[in-house]
């Protein structure tokens, strides 16, 4: 995880150079400020690494696909908010930039600097990059704190009129309470059955009058659960592998079943309550509310204003520089 530090949370990395440097190719001018062909093909380099990291090898041809496709518009759009940002009098000073790092190291658990640049290194950016990229995410913050609605605003009244619009979206699962004890199947087959009688003496005794199933857990099951009395939670119907499923969801509140067998051991499970399917309370859920109502606002705004700052902005594409390969 720690080698994904950089590309994880930073995207950032348009810069702008002045005429005299430019000794190469432009792919795209957004006011005074440019893309370089070699500019494009590091940030495609950069985004097909991430790929490589982060993507099941089925879908990273695809991604691939993908980010050639919209690298061009994203590269557009962070010249638009860098020339917003000037617009605005926004900056980042070197004091907000080290902070940032600082949140990194603690974010990722880099102890030292030692570690920090080892995580850069395997990302394969240097330090400098490493803190342009910073400095620009955090001037888009800051552009967008001051420009777009925060989540903060919305109001009750707002969410409660998404959550009455939209409530099957939250709706509950069925479900049940279970606790379990679980007996491990030997590897040594010769073991087998001895541990299958186990499990049904587990169960037998599990099912007698006046027995407390979590005590039991505690001293007969093979799994982690058992510093919790055999306690597993809710689980909502599906969640289980198909014959525990079955089971449960077939079953009444205290009943106890199995052994059943799969292939990790044998399980004997207590239902201590069933739970219908049911909308949960406005209150239960304001704050995923907001959440998803904020990020697809956020996305909407963050669209719309893009829009806006391309149509009042002067750009120059350079399609025949684009790299094709």
């Amino acid at each position: 995880m720690k080698k994904l530090l950089i590309v994880t949370i930073l995207t950032l990395s348009a810069a702008s150079l002045s005429a005299a440097q430019i000794v190469e190719a432009i792919i795209v001018r957004v006011g005074d400020r440019i893309i370089t062909r070699t500019q494009y093909e590091k940030r495609l380099r950069d985004g097909f690494t991430e790929i490589e990291q982060t993507v099941p090898a089925s879908q990273q041809a695809a991604k691939r696909e993908e980010l050639r496709k919209s690298l061009l518009n994203e590269l557009i759009s962070e010249l638009l908010i860098k020339d917003r940002a000037d617009r605005l009098g926004i900056s980042v000073s070197p004091d907000e930039v080290k902070d940032g790092i600082a949140r990194l190291k603690q974010q990722y658990n880099l102890t030292s600097d030692a570690a920090f640049e080892d995580s850069l290194k395997k990302s394969g950016m240097t330090r400098s990059d490493m803190e342009a990229r910073l400095r620009d995410s955090l001037l888009t913050s800051k552009v967008f704190g001051r420009e777009l609605r925060n989540r903060d605003e919305m109001t009750d009244k707002e969410l409660r009129e998404r959550y009455d619009r939209e409530k099957e979206r939250y709706r509950l699962p069925e479900r049940a309470h279970l606790r379990e004890i679980i007996v491990i199947r030997p590897d040594n087959m010769m073991e087998v059955a001895k541990a299958q009688q186990r499990a049904d003496e587990i169960a037998k005794t599990a099912r007698t009058a006046g027995n407390d199933f979590a005590k039991l857990a505690s001293t007969t099951s093979e799994v982690s659960t058992k510093d919790k009395g055999g306690d597993l939670g809710e689980v909502a119907r599906g969640e289980l592998l198909p014959d525990l499923d079955k089971a449960v969801f077939s079953a009444t509140a205290g009943a106890v079943l199995g052994p059943i067998a799969t292939k990790s051991g044998w399980h004997i499970l207590k239902v201590e309550q069933r739970l219908p399917s049911e909308l949960p309370a406005f209150e239960s859920v304001k704050d995923r509310l907001r959440h998803d109502a904020s990020e697809e606002t956020f996305q909407r705004d963050y669209k719309a204003y893009i829009d806006r700052l391309r149509a009042e902005a002067f750009i120059q594409i350079n399609e025949q520089n684009v790299p094709t390969t």
